[in-house]
Order: C-alpha cells, then sequence, then structure tokens
C-alpha cells in the first residue's frame, strides 16, 4: 500500500436526545461524544484512533462546540451542528474535500466507535484502495461481531452471502456525488432497520431479502443505480468498527474494554 496516501477524517458529534433516551442522564445535558470513558470523552477515543493511522493527517469534528474545551491529542477543525445525521455528515465531507483538495479521500465516523484503533482504521484504508469506487461503507459478519462482542445486540441484514451489521466507517473519494439529500436522511431514519432500508431500494430488493435471496453484490449494485455513485461495502474483520453506543449496556462494554487496555498499557 502507498505509504503516501493522505486522508482526513470527519467525525460526527451531534446528538438530540428523546426525553427518555437512557444516555442522556451519562451525558449531562450534554452530547453523548463527552461522556467520560476511561478517563476521556467517548470522542477522544474516536479522534485518537483516527489521529494515530499512518494515512490520516487532518480531523475535523462536526456538531461539537468548541466551547466545551475537550483537549484532543491533535489539533481539529470544527464545524456547527447542521441539525441532523446526514446533514452533518454531507457538511463535513463537503467541507474537507473543499479544503483539503490535495487529500485522496475523507474518512466518515461517528463519536460513538471509541473500540477503534489506528491499526483497524489503517486496514480499513487499505481495504478501500485495492478497488476503484468511489464510496466504501463498512460492515461486520454476524460471527465476527458475536465473537467478540456477545453481547452487544447489534441489528443485522440477513443476505444470502451471511448476516451483517452497518460499520461506523465510511470512506469517500474525491469527486463523489452527495446530491441525494432527500434519499440520504429517509435511509439515515431507517439505518437501524435493515427492511426499512430494503424496502427503499424497490419491491424486488424487499422480497429478495425477506427471502433471503439477496446477495451482497446485488445490493451494492442497486444502490448504486440509486445513488448514482460506484459504492462497495467492505466486510471488516473488526467488530469494533460496528460497536457503536447507543444504549447503556453498550456503554458498559466498551467500558470494560477501553478500561481494560489501560490498566493493560500501564502494566
Amino acid at each position: 500500500m502507498d505509504q503516501q496516501l493522505s486522508i482526513a477524517a470527519v467525525v460526527t458529534a451531534g446528538w438530540n436526545p428523546k426525553e427518555d433516551d437512557p444516555l442522556a442522564r451519562y451525558a449531562h445535558g450534554g452530547p453523548k461524544a463527552i461522556i467520560p470513558i476511561a478517563g476521556k470523552p467517548m470522542v477522544a477515543h474516536v479522534v485518537d484512533a483516527l489521529a494515530q493511522s499512518r494515512y490520516v493527517g487532518h480531523v475535523v469534528i462536526v456538531a461539537l462546540e468548541p466551547s466545551l474545551g475537550i483537549r484532543f491529542s491533535v489539533p481539529v477543525d470544527y464545524l456547527p451542528d447542521h441539525g441532523e445525521l446526514v446533514a452533518n455528515a454531507s457538511a463535513g465531507i463537503q467541507y474537507t474535500l473543499a479544503h483539503y483538495p490535495d487529500i485522496d479521500a475523507a474518512l466518515l465516523c461517528g463519536s460513538d466507535v471509541p473500540t477503534i484503533t489506528p491499526a483497524i482504521v489503517n486496514d480499513f484504508i487499505e481495504a478501500c484502495f485495492r478497488t476503484d469506487h468511489e464510496v466504501y461503507y463498512s460492515i461486520v459478519e454476524r460471527s465476527v461481531m458475536e465473537t467478540r462482542f456477545p453481547q452487544s445486540r447489534r441489528s443485522y441484514i440477513h443476505l444470502h452471502d451471511g448476516d451483517f451489521a452497518g460499520g461506523d466507517l465510511v470512506l469517500f473519494r474525491p469527486g463523489v456525488n452527495l446530491d441525494h439529500q432527500a434519499l440520504m436522511k429517509k435511509l439515515a431514519t431507517a439505518r437501524k432497520s435493515a427492511l426499512r432500508q430494503a424496502s427503499m431500494l424497490g419491491p424486488a430488493i424487499f422480497l429478495r431479502l425477506l427471502a433471503r435471496r439477496l446477495s451482497l453484490a446485488e445490493a451494492e449494485k442497486r444502490a448504486q443505480e440509486i445513488f448514482e455513485v460506484r459504492a462497495r461495502a467492505v466486510p471488516c474483520p473488526y467488530a469494533e468498527v460496528g460497536m457503536d453506543v447507543d444504549k447503556p449496556f453498550q456503554l458498559e462494554i466498551v467500558r470494560a474494554e477501553l478500561e481494560a487496555r489501560a490498566v493493560n498499557a500501564a502494566s
């Protein structure tokens, strides 16, 4: 792999909890990204993993106020909250590609996957650059997820090739088409439901999914037709990519993991 690859990472940290959101009490009125884990805010673990990748040279954070005073290990660019997930992601990618025109790609990551590591980030980037696509979306096979984090209770899409959970790493090459905002919003709303996502790809795809006859290649092809981009799903051998924190029990899983790492690092 070319060691000269230059990647800018975009971290989305927006969060609008409902009144009964079980994570709200852990954030004490602030964004989920600042929930403390193993001595620092959750988002700081994510930024550390990205910044320590051999390929990442810039980090952009969307929807996190600089006034919170979080100390990061590297300088970061801040972008304001654009109101919801898709708008934040799109704004971050567009800003990054415009302000860092010489980069080879922008890497989108959520602020709630604190167990990712620099090695995982490196591996995903390298896997993406083995093919010539415009968008690369990480996925994790069920056995990988449940072997590493058996209590994670992730949701899966059931394909002919196997059961897959969505990951939180998405890579965009320069020149990618980001114009499908309305459809992207629907997908974001349905991101926790594989059936709702598949229904947006048309009735034929939906029925094949219900029958577990839909292959990963077929799903990719249909998504490319709808979004008019050359997209590829990248199976990751690392469950950490899909270990996002949505519920208190998932917070406790990652907290135990990161506290154990801290102890091992100190010994």
